[in-house]
């Protein structure tokens, strides 16, 4: 039985008999497990309390660090009795950001060991009639995550797409609610996104073919034909980036555009301040020889000249899209 210190861990245990999948009582300690369970699945983020309750199996404790610290040991561990792999998975609150699944996999039973970040487990729903294509429990297993993983690729996949087309139609309609570290972000998330399955594709090939032996070949052909899929979903989230990237762009070359626009009609304030200061100072002298400061309606006449002039100045550079 799970002691009280473990409640914060949840623990499925599994047995494939006579073609039935049976969840096991977890009063069955991790000593009995070669003997009596086929696919433990341990769900949990406190890595450190994982191998204390996992301590009677001393494979696993002999390589803790692959537990603890999962983001350095991304690479396989291989014996002859058994591997230990870790790969990557999308949290359920941060699509972009990447969590770790741990795999122990022996001849007698596989560990998954799962993060409570993710909402990955294996799928109760999946039809019964898929074990009439596995001779080995475990490979059916490992079909159910990896089925699980690639569902969950999609949904992330199209949750990326349609937030990027939403900033897309911002843009078109109102480009001043964007902001540039609103536009950074998205391409740096699709981005991360894209290492994740990328990492996960990569991670699964190399798994595969250490678990290939001759006996297996067809079952281990049949998850390969599966794991294509992530090459698949690949090249849509490398497209996805790519469709960022110009999103960027375009971002950039309409705000340069109203950055020049702005810079413009500045210049075109100034091209008709410049004649109306130089006539100000002309006249801002106060020179006692000056024949217009005697005339009785001088003050009106340049401020007439000032109207008119202006009037012209913004009139030709209408009339030669300045404004435009």
């Amino acid at each position: 039985m799970i002691n009280n210190k473990y409640l914060n861990m949840e623990v499925l245990l599994y047995k494939f008999d006579n073609q039935e999948i049976k969840l096991l009582d977890n009063k069955i300690t991790p000593d009995q497990w070669p003997e009596k369970v086929d696919w433990i699945e341990i769900h949990s983020s406190d890595k450190e309390r994982v191998l204390e309750y996992l301590e009677p199996i001393s494979t696993i404790k002999n390589n803790h660090q692959y537990i603890l610290n999962p983001e350095n040991h991304t690479i396989p561990k291989t014996d002859n009795d058994f591997i230990i792999q870790n790969f990557i998975i999308s949290r359920k609150d941060n699509i972009y950001k990447g969590d770790y699944i741990s795999l122990f996999i022996s001849m007698e039973l596989v560990i998954c060991i799962i993060p409570e970040t993710s909402n990955l487990r294996f799928n109760h729903s999946q039809p019964k009639n898929i074990l009439d294509f596995f001779d080995d429990f475990n490979y059916y297993f490992s079909f159910s995550i990896i089925s699980d993983i690639f569902t969950q690729n999609i949904t992330n996949l199209t949750e990326a797409r349609n937030r990027l087309n939403s900033m897309e139609e911002t843009l078109l309609n109102k480009p001043d609610k964007l902001r540039s570290a609103t536009v950074m972000n998205i391409r740096n998330d699709i981005r991360q996104l894209a290492d994740i399955i990328e990492d996960q594709y990569v991670g699964l090939n190399i798994l595969f073919s250490f678990l290939e032996v001759e006996e297996k070949r067809k079952d281990i052909r049949k998850l390969k034909d599966l794991i294509y899929g992530f090459k698949e979903i690949n090249r849509m989230v490398t497209r996805l980036e790519e469709k960022a990237e110009s999103f960027r762009t375009q971002f950039m070359l309409i705000h340069q555009e109203e950055s020049a626009h702005k810079i413009n009609i500045l210049t075109i304030l100034q091209a008709i301040f410049i004649p109306l200061t130089f006539i100000a100072g002309v006249y801002g002298m106060n020179f006692h020889n000056m024949p217009e400061i005697n005339w009785q309606y001088g003050y009106y006449i340049v401020l007439g000249i000032f109207v008119v002039l202006s009037s012209l100045l913004l009139i030709f550079f209408k009339k030669n899209g300045w404004f435009d």
